[in-house]
């Protein structure tokens, strides 16, 4: 789940309000990664239904990278709207969209992306080998996703 600063953006406030009134919107969907910053990957969207808008969310490989991950295992991702320092469990019943972002080429793409970015920053702070980073970072992502990947039994 992101929650997504919509001081500037009602329309967005708007989107999740009507959302919970009306059958499910249609959205598009792009995952890519910006040219000018390696560390950054972008989600567009655009809604279609039941209000045109449109957003782009920016991650950062670095800081939330689990964040991507998790969208594009899950295939899905919730968006909450929200102001700077709101935490999901300060309001868990606050509304929220479930947007669904099926597989697509990016996926094939993430690996090598997030493998070799966390990488880097493993090297700039530790100062190991190349080839140790990229071992440790493959071992950061199938933790990260086993813990993330966690089920309670039913």
């Amino acid at each position: 789940m992101v929650i997504i600063d919509t001081t500037i953006r009602p329309e967005l406030d708007e989107l999740v309000r009507l959302h919970r009134h009306l059958p499910p919107g249609d959205v598009t969907y792009r995952w890519g990664q910006a040219e000018r910053d390696e560390d950054l990957i972008s989600l567009s969207l655009s809604f279609v239904r039941p209000i045109a808008v449109r957003a782009a969310l920016m991650f950062s490989i670095e800081q939330e990278g689990i964040i991507v991950d998790n969208a594009l295992n899950s295939r899905a991702i919730y968006l909450q709207p929200g102001r700077p320092g709101d935490r999901l469990k300060h309001d868990p019943h606050r509304p929220k969209i479930l947007i669904e972002v099926a597989d697509d080429d990016f996926r094939e793409r993430w690996e090598d992306i997030v493998v070799r970015r966390l990488a880097k920053v493993i090297r700039r702070r530790s100062r190991i080998p190349r080839e140790g980073a990229r071992w440790l970072a493959g071992q950061w992502l199938a933790r990260s996703r086993e813990i993330t990947g966690f089920r309670l039994p039913t």
